[in-house]
């Protein structure tokens, strides 16, 4: 997935010369401009409906309009946004039993048209999270909340119907469903949020940068916010286009007319063998990439072949040959700077004998040209990936290689990020299950449950329609139990389980690398998104 920039050189001094402002005559407007680029165009620019897939594309945008509970700076620490704290059992914020949670606002804070954000905003965006009428990325958590209460302006209280430890790192920030903050004074009377005009136009913000313009298909424009809380940012405009193809940002990249962009390690070496005016950024991701086993088409209902199926991926290989190593291979989905990340957790080894073993006990023989069927049918298979991807689109080339020597053919189908990660009911392929094996991204919350991702029932990126019952026991005793040593150990049983099944083939936890202009002062990427922290850059 890329997260890019693109930055254009326009000259205006010469406008005050001619009024005679001499000053002037050599100001160049890269000091007050920005320009990054996205992979692809947004489905929808209110952050009510943001979905983190295929690039985070939604995410980075909404961050530079609008801002979480609190986020997390690049070294993965807590930093308070709208709260003026974070909730404790030591501050009070936390009840021992789990179940309540206030919160305190950070007061101040205005929306950019100068209201005051209030707790009336959190409890208007809670009913709307949770209206059956707006097609949220997940209710995940918030469904708990039998009761919220606003005592007053800065103070907000939930009461769950049970315990649920990630509450506290999933409301208004990062879960399987980021949210933000809305304005009730705005959309309260602006009928179905499904169909409001802010989607296209969300006017109204309390981030850093203010929504000016989006053209689709091209770009999305913003401007500094005056009324910010933490003051105007030093970056008057940023200007976000568009560009699907990794090609065209890697020249845009090298020719000097972008701020910033994510690169792929081997892009990256080539970046400084051809260039020395670029700075490097590294960020550990909260993002899990791997091969999703559509485990409902046979043979991959077989956990015999989806084993055999791993243990023909050289997936140190891969990640050799395609990162040269910058993105770690996974064997599970819990990035590494999780607490619940266990590094004795392993998928099968790469092992191609073994591999054949196991496909010929499982009946697919080699026949005429080496190639596998059972009864008289080929062991044949549809691999689905997104263009948008370098990464991505050569570890399919290397995984039919892999596959065709074991004598398994895999046909590769191309499909856009957008296409392929729409709902159901827009024709998603993946939510269809319309493949047998796809290259997925998916991004992790600051908390460890993953029940959107392995839940027999509600995992809504449970793309493999995988459904293991004690696996499914495990994740509720870990989204209950408040110890962390406790959860830390269901998690490794759940992974333990979950190799042993092999319904996804991990292959990277990766580390992103972004070059960017050394003008660009205060970039500082985090786990999920680049623009985190916008309102601390400048342009020297």
């Amino acid at each position: 997935m890329s997260m890019h920039g693109i930055l254009r050189v326009l000259a205006w001094g010469f406008i005050l010369a001619a009024a005679g402002c001499s000053h002037a005559a050599t100001r160049d407007e890269r000091t007050a401009s920005l320009r990054f680029d996205v992979a692809a165009d947004p489905a929808n620019l209110n952050p009510l409906f943001a979905h983190t897939d295929a690039g985070n594309v939604e995410g980075q945008l909404a961050h530079l309009a609008f801002e979480p509970f609190f986020d997390l700076d690049a070294h993965g620490t807590p930093v308070p946004e709208l709260l003026a704290t974070l909730p404790t059992v030591a501050n009070g914020g936390l009840s021992r039993d789990g179940r309540t949670i206030v919160y305190r606002l950070r007061p101040g804070v205005r929306w950019s048209d100068g209201v005051p954000l209030t707790s009336r905003d959190v409890i208007f965006t809670l009913h709307a999270i949770l209206d059956p009428r707006n097609p949220v990325g997940s209710h995940e958590g918030y469904d708990l909340i039998d009761r919220a209460e606003a005592p007053d302006a800065h103070t907000v209280r939930f009461h769950l119907r049970r315990a649920w430890a990630p509450a506290v790192a999933t409301f208004f920030t990062y879960g399987t469903s980021p949210q933000y903050v809305l304005p009730e004074h705005v959309l309260a009377k602006a009928g179905p949020l499904a169909t409001a005009a802010f989607n296209a136009k969300p006017n109204v913000g309390d981030g850093p940068y203010t929504f000016v313009a989006w053209t689709r298909g091209e770009r999305v424009r913003y401007a500094a916010n005056p009324s910010y809380w933490r003051g105007a940012p030093k970056i008057a405009r940023i200007d976000v286009r568009i560009v699907p193809d990794p090609g065209t940002n890697l020249t845009l990249l090298q020719s000097g007319d972008l701020d910033f962009n994510l690169v792929a390690p081997s892009q990256q070496a080539a970046l400084v063998r051809t260039s020395t005016k670029l700075a490097y950024a590294y960020a550990p991701t909260a993002l899990i990439a791997g091969i999703a086993l559509n485990v409902t088409h046979a043979p991959l209902d077989d956990a015999r072949v989806r084993r055999a199926i791993a243990q023909s991926i050289d997936r140190r290989g891969i990640s050799t040959k395609i990162t040269l190593g910058k993105y770690p291979v996974a064997d599970s989905d819990r990035p590494r700077f999780s607490f619940a990340y266990d590094a004795s957790v392993k998928q099968p080894r790469y092992d191609p004998v073994a591999a054949d073993r196991a496909l010929d006990v499982a009946g697919y023989t080699r026949g005429p040209g080496g190639m596998r069927r059972k009864n008289g049918k080929p062991l044949a298979l549809t691999y689905v990936q997104f263009p948008e991807t370098t990464t991505g689109v050569r570890a399919a080339a290397l995984v039919q290689r892999e596959l065709f020597d074991r004598g398994i053919d895999v046909t590769i189908k191309s499909i856009s990020n957008a296409q392929l990660f729409l709902p159901a009911r827009d024709g998603g392929t993946l939510a269809k299950g319309a493949f047998d094996m796809a290259y997925v991204p998916w991004m992790m919350g600051a908390d460890p449950d993953d029940r959107f991702l392995l839940a027999c029932t509600g995992g809504i990126k449970n793309y493999m329609r995988y459904c293991d019952r004690d696996v499914d026991r495990l994740e509720n005793v870990a989204a209950a139990e408040p110890d962390r040593a406790k959860r830390k150990l269901a998690y490794a049983q759940i992974d333990a389980r979950v190799a042993r099944d092999v319904p996804i083939v991990y292959l990277f936890n990766p580390n992103y690398i972004y070059a960017y202009a050394p003008r660009l002062q205060g970039f500082a990427p985090n786990a999920f998104v680049p623009t985190w922290n916008a309102y601390a850059w400048s342009l020297r």
